[in-house]
């Protein structure tokens, strides 16, 4: 195969199918745990997000390398499966895309609680602002 120079300045893996924002939020994650306690739930902090996966922050060990990110009053759930773990940090792949809209809304967040309350209102703006 014959390259051009450009190839030298480009790396197709680094490439992402859709953009990746910073932000700060603070959100549920629902999983499978134990016969005795069948669904747990907990809280991590959504670090970076894209359409196709994020980065989150939480302090326990013990949640699996499957789970649901539900937003507001169990309004939307997004079903993850993570892809990398390292210390209190994880990268999750969504198992679907996810709307550009609600990626963005993560995006513009001023109130980094507003995922566990009301997913009409982080969708309409009523808790976000303009990023600086």
């Amino acid at each position: 195969m014959n390259k051009h120079y450009l190839s030298k300045v480009t790396n197709d893996h680094d490439r992402r199918a859709s953009q990746r924002y910073r932000c700060k939020a603070v959100i549920r994650l629902l999983y499978k745990h134990s016969a005795r306690r069948p669904i747990a739930s907990c809280r991590a902090v959504m670090v970076d997000v894209s359409q196709a996966g994020a980065l989150l922050a939480t302090t326990l060990s013990d949640v699996p390398d499957s789970f649901y990110i539900v937003i507001g009053n169990f309004e939307y759930s997004i079903g993850c499966v993570v892809v990398r773990k390292d210390g209190g940090k994880m990268a999750v792949e969504f198992i679907k895309e996810q709307p550009r809209r609600l990626i963005e809304a993560f995006a513009m967040l001023s109130f980094p609680m507003a995922p566990l309350f009301s997913m009409s209102d982080l969708l309409k703006n009523r808790m976000t602002q303009a990023a600086p």
